[in-house]
């Protein structure tokens, strides 16, 4: 199982950054898994893509238990100039 959760760990660093717009929906996914480490990892993924999909899945991941994988998805709503807009970076 450990070396399953390195290749999509690794699988989700490399998909950010290729910048492939069609692992958005997979790297949305990612962000439910069990693991916090591949939450954070999609998480940047997907501020690295900048594909305007991810914006809800990244909103509803600052409801993570993990703060590591909120503060990431802070980054990348950044990223996708969302959090200037609706403020959400005073919540955290």
């Amino acid at each position: 199982m450990h070396s399953l959760r390195s290749s999509v760990l690794s699988a989700a660093e490399a998909l950010g950054e290729i910048k492939d717009a069609r692992a958005v929906e997979s790297l949305i996914a990612a962000l439910k898994d069990n693991n916090s480490s591949v939450r954070w990892s999609a998480a940047e993924a997907l501020g690295k893509i900048k594909d305007s999909r991810a914006v809800g899945p990244l909103i509803d991941t600052l409801e993570d238990d993990d703060n590591g994988v909120r503060r990431e998805a802070i980054k990348a709503l950044e990223e996708l100039e969302e959090v200037e807009e609706m403020g959400v970076n005073q919540r955290w």
